[in-house]
Order: C-alpha cells, then sequence, then structure tokens
C-alpha cells in the first residue's frame, strides 16, 4: 500500500496540475483532506496547511463561498463539471482551471470530491488584453472618420468596412461586406490578387488607385494597406483617402503656372520687340526729326514696362524668400494719395475718366509711422488694377479712418470680377482672365503683392466687385499718428458733397450745369452697384440725386442699400417716369423727394434747401 501511495504521488509530481480531495459531510459543508503533496501542488498555496479545514476556513469568507457554490453543483449533478473561476487569494486576482469528479459510496450516496486545477491567470490575462485590444480596435475602426477596408488577399472579399467607408461610396456597410474588392475598383479581379500579394511580398503598403461609388463616379484614391491576422487568417486592412481634388489643384496650378510662364514671356518680349525694333529703326540715316521724337518715346514706354514687369518679379522673389523688411516712416497718407492722384490724372484723362480723391483725416492727422512706399506700391498696384480694366466712367480713390485703423479703397466702374474669380483673385500666378485671348497686359503679380504687403503691414484686404458694374478693392493699415494729436470737434462743411447716381452722361453733365457756382463738389456713379460702394465709402456725402432705371441695380434697391448704412442721407429721386406708383414706389425705397426730368433748376434747388437747411449762392 504504502509502495501504490509512493507510485501515485510521482505521478501527481511531474504532471502540470494539482490534484485535492474535499470529503463531502453529512451536514452538506466540504472540508479538505489531509495536506500531502498531491495537493500541496496546488500553485501559490504550498506552504498552507489546507488539513480538514472548509473552503472558508482555506480561502476565507469571499473566495470560500464562490467554491462552496461550485462543489453544491457537482455533488447535485453527480457528474463530472469543468469550470473557470478567479478567485483573490494572497492578496492577488488568480484565474483557476477546475474539474470536479463526484466519488459514490456502495449505495450511490456522494461522499467525496476529487478534483483537479491549474492555475492559467497568466493566459486569462492574455485573453482579456485580446478581448480589449479587439473592442479596441472594433471601436476604433467601426466610428473612425477615415475609409476603412479589411480585404481578403486570397480572394478580394471586402470582409468589413466602417461607417465612413459607407458614407463615401453609397453602399451600406452591410452591401460592401457582400462586395469584392473589383466592384470598386476598376481592375479586374485577377490584377487587384496580384497587386495584394506584390504588397505582401514586397512589403509595399502604398497603392494609387481609382475607386469608383454606388452612383458610378470614380474618384482618385491613395491606398495605405498593411497585413493584420485575424482568427489566424491574414488580411490586408487598408486606409483609403480621396485625392481627387488634391490632384486636380495640382493639374490646376501646373496649369496656371504654365499660363503665367507664357504670359510673362509674352510680357518680356513684347516690350522688348519695342526696344529692339524701334533701337533699329533710329539708325536709319533719312528719319525726320518728329520720326525720332516718337521712335524715342516708344522706347522709353517699352522700357518702362519692361522695368515694371522686372520690379515685380524682383517683389515676389524676394516675399517669397522672405527678405521683405519694413522700413518705416513718418509718412503723410494725405500727401501720398494727393500725388498719386496726381501721376494718375494724365493717364485717366488720356482715358476720359472721371478720377476722384477723398482724404478722411486733416493734413496734420494724417501723419502716421508706416512704410511709405509699400503702402504706395499698394495703392499704386490697385489703381493701375482699375485703369486697366475701366474704359467708361470714373475711378474713386481715398481712406477713411475706422478706429484704431485706416481702410483706403479703390472703386471703379469696370468690367468687375465673375463670382467665381472673386476667391483667386489675390492668389499667385491667377488673373481673372490668363488666357492668351485677353485685352489686358500685366503679370498678374500685382495683387498677390499687393496681398502680402497689406498683411506685412498690419491690415487685410478684401474685394467687392459685380460683374459688368465695377469692383471695390478696399485694405487697411493700422493708424500710428505719428505724434500725439488733440482731438478737435470737425467744423461743419463749407462745401457740399453731391452724388449723382445717373447712367446717361448727358444727365449728369445737365445737373453739374444747373448746379454750377454753387460750393458743390460732384461723385459720379454709373449704375446703382457704385452708387452704394461710393455712398458707403464717402462719409462727407450729403445728399444723393439718384436716377430709378439704371443698369446692374436700378435706384429703389441702391437706395433701400444706402438707407441701410445712412439712414440720415438726403436722397432725391430722379426720373422720366411721372406715375404716381413710380413715386410711391421711390418713397417706399427710402427716397426723401422725387423730382421728374426734364430738370427745373429752380424746383431742384428748392427741393435741395428743404433738405439740407441751405442757401445757395
Amino acid at each position: 500500500m504504502l509502495e501504490n501511495e509512493q507510485y501515485l504521488i510521482s505521478i501527481f509530481n511531474d504532471v502540470n496540475f494539482s490534484v485535492f480531495i474535499v470529503d463531502v459531510l453529512r451536514d452538506g459543508t466540504y472540508r479538505y483532506k489531509e495536506n500531502d503533496a498531491v495537493n500541496a501542488k496546488l500553485i501559490g498555496i504550498l506552504a498552507v496547511d489546507f488539513s480538514g479545514k472548509t473552503p472558508v476556513e482555506a480561502f476565507g469568507a469571499e473566495a470560500g463561498n464562490t467554491v462552496n457554490r461550485n462543489y453544491d453543483v457537482c455533488v447535485k449533478g453527480g457528474i463530472q463539471i469543468k469550470y473557470e473561476e478567479c478567485i483573490h487569494f494572497h492578496g492577488k486576482e488568480m484565474w483557476w482551471e477546475t474539474a470536479l469528479n463526484p466519488v459514490h459510496d456502495a449505495s450511490g450516496h456522494i461522499y467525496r470530491i476529487i478534483g483537479t486545477t491549474t492555475e492559467v491567470t497568466e493566459r486569462r490575462q492574455q485573453e482579456i488584453a485580446l478581448k480589449q485590444s479587439e473592442e479596441r480596435f472594433r471601436a476604433m475602426f467601426e466610428q473612425h472618420s477615415a475609409i476603412q477596408l479589411i480585404v481578403d488577399p486570397e480572394t478580394g472579399t471586402i470582409i468589413n468596412a466602417n461607417k465612413a467607408a459607407a458614407d463615401y461610396y453609397g453602399w451600406s456597410v452591410e452591401e460592401l461586406c457582400t462586395m469584392l474588392l473589383h466592384q470598386i475598383n476598376p481592375l479586374t479581379h485577377e490584377e487587384l490578387l496580384g497587386e495584394m500579394q506584390t504588397g505582401i511580398s514586397t512589403g509595399i503598403n502604398q497603392f494609387s488607385f481609382q475607386h469608383r461609388k454606388k452612383d458610378g463616379t470614380l474618384r482618385d484614391v491613395e491606398v495605405f494597406s498593411n497585413p493584420i491576422i485575424i482568427d489566424g487568417k491574414k488580411l490586408f486592412y487598408s486606409i483609403i483617402h480621396d485625392v481627387t481634388d488634391r490632384i486636380l489643384a495640382a493639374e490646376e496650378s501646373d496649369r496656371l503656372k504654365s499660363a503665367f510662364l507664357a504670359n510673362i514671356s509674352h510680357e518680356i518680349r513684347t516690350p522688348m520687340n519695342g526696344i529692339m525694333g524701334f533701337s533699329e529703326l533710329l539708325k536709319e540715316p533719312q528719319l525726320s526729326g518728329e520720326e525720332q521724337t516718337e521712335y524715342l518715346g516708344l522706347i522709353q514706354q517699352s522700357g518702362e514696362r519692361m522695368l515694371a514687369l522686372i520690379n515685380d518679379l524682383m517683389d515676389i522673389s524676394k516675399i517669397d524668400a522672405k527678405e521683405v523688411k519694413l522700413v518705416e516712416s513718418e509718412t503723410s497718407v494725405n500727401l501720398l494719395v494727393r500725388d498719386l492722384l496726381a501721376f494718375s490724372r494724365l493717364e485717366a484723362d488720356k482715358k476720359g475718366l472721371r478720377l476722384s480723391c477723398t482724404t478722411g483725416l486733416p493734413d496734420n492727422e494724417s501723419i502716421i509711422t508706416t512704410d511709405s512706399g509699400k503702402l504706395t506700391k499698394i495703392l499704386t498696384n490697385l489703381i493701375q488694377n482699375a485703369m486697366k480694366f475701366t474704359s467708361k466712367g470714373g475711378i474713386d480713390i481715398g481712406y477713411s479712418r475706422k478706429d484704431e485703423m485706416l481702410e483706403f479703397y479703390v472703386i471703379d466702374s469696370g468690367i468687375g470680377i465673375p463670382e467665381d474669380n472673386k476667391g483667386k483673385i489675390f492668389e499667385r500666378f491667377h488673373q481673372a482672365d490668363n488666357s492668351l485671348t485677353r485685352a489686358h497686359e500685366g503679370s498678374g503679380l500685382g495683387l498677390s503683392i499687393s496681398k502680402a504687403f497689406v498683411e506685412m503691414l498690419g491690415g487685410t484686404i478684401h474685394v467687392e466687385s459685380v460683374e459688368g458694374a465695377g469692383s471695390t478693392f478696399s485694405f487697411t493699415i493700422p493708424y500710428n499718428p505719428a505724434t500725439h494729436l488733440p482731438t478737435a470737434n470737425c467744423p461743419l462743411p463749407t462745401v457740399f458733397t453731391f452724388l449723382i447716381a445717373e447712367d446717361d452722361d448727358v444727365s449728369t453733365l445737365l445737373l453739374k450745369r444747373n448746379l454750377k457756382g454753387e460750393d458743390i463738389t460732384f461723385l459720379c456713379a454709373e449704375n446703382g452697384w457704385e452708387a452704394v460702394e461710393l455712398a458707403q465709402h464717402h462719409p462727407e456725402i450729403n445728399l444723393v440725386l439718384m436716377d430709378i432705371k439704371m443698369p446692374i441695380m436700378n435706384g429703389y434697391e441702391a437706395t433701400r442699400l444706402i438707407k441701410e448704412q445712412r439712414p440720415d442721407l438726403p436722397i432725391i429721386a430722379q426720373s422720366a417716369f411721372t406715375s404716381k406708383e413710380v413715386r410711391e414706389k421711390a418713397k417706399e425705397a427710402g427716397c426723401n423727394d422725387f423730382i421728374t426730368k426734364p430738370i427745373s433748376k429752380s424746383e431742384l434747388l428748392e427741393k435741395m434747401r428743404g433738405l439740407l437747411h441751405w442757401k445757395s449762392g
């Protein structure tokens, strides 16, 4: 008997699990048999004597009650049971894989339980960690904003797709999970399988494809794929980025750069052609003095055009290289604006354009600290731009103070800017018309340079425009007075400023002649949109003579918009229509009075006196 017991002990010592024996007492309680080498194999309790102890005595109340419940199940069922349980023992959480075998006596009564157990804490923790990892991956996969697919590289089957993929492709997640990859990729099934196998064998994980949506549209995509193991199977985990807009933007950028370079080449060759051609003609001995003067003038004009282009290219190059620095000095804004007005007057007269200027501060308050060179460049670019695209009407330049900023503006009645180009007009390599058939010369860099300089000075620039009506370019710079200047109440104007909104040149001239000799400055607009812009930027306007029938925007709408900005500004409607309905409509729009054409000078003066409390000379 002793030999057999030693034989069994040697066997138990060699197995990787523990064996324990529990006596089932008559009162339904359980007690462990003596603590011998067999149950001493129980990992973590080698030094504990369980002999004669109940589970509660051996493990404590919480763990012991759990053990008792398992023993009850075995005894009541009368059959072997297997389970895993977590027991807090020796101050730590331990997992056990246990089997309980009931032992019956001759009468069939269960009097003993023989159990085997092994600690599986490490395995269980790994399983829990793996499950948590899988749950985190699934949550990240399903909720991630990026388009994600899981694909079987052997069959091309889409195993899983997230919500972002469903939103992008147009199929539901359930539909995508029944599809093959070639149903969203124009490549053949065999080509796609080959691409995936190549990726696996070479380690390449970035691909460029086109993907098809449910509505049939094709989009350019970049696919980043990596092999992952799920349930022992190697799958492709792919993240998809739509790069269609990026490719189109790159293509558009290349197109604009090509057009820009072609334009620059043209802009260089054209004045060079003039310089070289007329220089050659000057060599002819029979030239008259008038011809020589003409040719020299054309050479100078071509040289100035070439110099302007070179200056623009130098400016843009320095801006890109961040070599442009602010050179601040005391600057008289009024003097600067008046000089630019005088400089632009000759060209405006040649084109038959009105040119007006408004300074927003007295001379002594207009002296600020700023970079006068860059401010001059900005205004020059905007004025030249207005001159280039305005063939009829006028250009108005000026500024006003708004809190701690000066707001400059250049208003023209030119061709305007198409709505889809307004957001791009300040971009590099971009012009409203960048084709070889465009009607206006220039590099297309002026507005980009102006924007860069404005931002360097601490301001912003923007444009308002209506195609066919004109444009208003405005920008701000900080108002930094050179010296502390006392504020003073502005005196009442001794000269009145009237805005004539009239698209007929003869009618405009007639109004000016009727008021000749009065202390009046005139601003003129040829359409309702221009009238609104002038009223917004000229707080010195005292009265508006508003024609009802005008292009782009009629007098009713223009009056409504002006009154929203300046409700106290008097507006006299003028029209050849005399019906009561027209008069009522003008009144509803906000006009303070109404006068019919042909206009009587005495009637007009009378209405003006009533609105302005003004005595004419």
